[in-house]
């Protein structure tokens, strides 16, 4: 446990941190335009792990089309709310941790076009990219929803595991 003096550090750097934190909302940065959104839902997130709470004991499975709160991250890794596909083959209800290959409507670099996979979840009508570089093993807490009926179909997986053997092997 904390001494006091301990505490009292501790409390002054969440302070300072605050502070910090309303400097950069107010910067008008396009990046943290959701900044207490992002705060909010990991100190709710921070909370349900020291109360012992559950969020999200859920079973996946390899193709699940989900939406996941990256959170704000640093220089061009993924930010954001995004959906994303499952890579795990063998997921269960007591594992906290998934694989996703997150998805972008914007076409670049490193992109595997997959079509309008989303046209089903959310009547999106642009083509969807799996960012190839960008795959990442995430909490289940940073899933949002509950609706994970959605899948990309075997073509679309098999299309997938092709570009990541591809890309991280010789």
């Amino acid at each position: 446990m904390y001494n006091i003096e301990d505490k009292k550090r501790q409390i002054e750097k969440i302070n300072k941190s605050f502070d910090i934190f309303k400097e950069i909302y107010n910067s008008k940065d396009f990046k943290f335009r959701n900044l207490g959104n992002f705060l909010e839902r990991q100190a709710n997130i921070l909370k349900s792990e020291y109360k012992k709470t559950t969020l999200n004991k859920i079973k996946l499975k390899r193709g699940n089309i989900i939406m996941v709160d990256f959170g704000i991250n640093l220089g061009s890794e993924l930010s954001g709310i995004h959906f994303a596909i499952v890579l795990n083959n063998d997921d269960n209800y007591n594992v906290d941790n998934v694989t996703v290959i997150p998805l972008t409507s914007k076409p670049g670099y490193k992109r595997l076009k997959l079509g309008m996979i989303l046209k089903r979840t959310v009547k999106n009508r642009k083509n969807t990219y799996a960012l190839i570089t960008q795959v990442t093993t995430i909490s289940k807490k940073k899933i949002i929803g509950k609706k994970f009926g959605y899948f990309v179909d075997n073509i679309t997986m098999k299309k997938i595991m092709k570009a990541l053997i591809y890309f991280f092997t010789d």
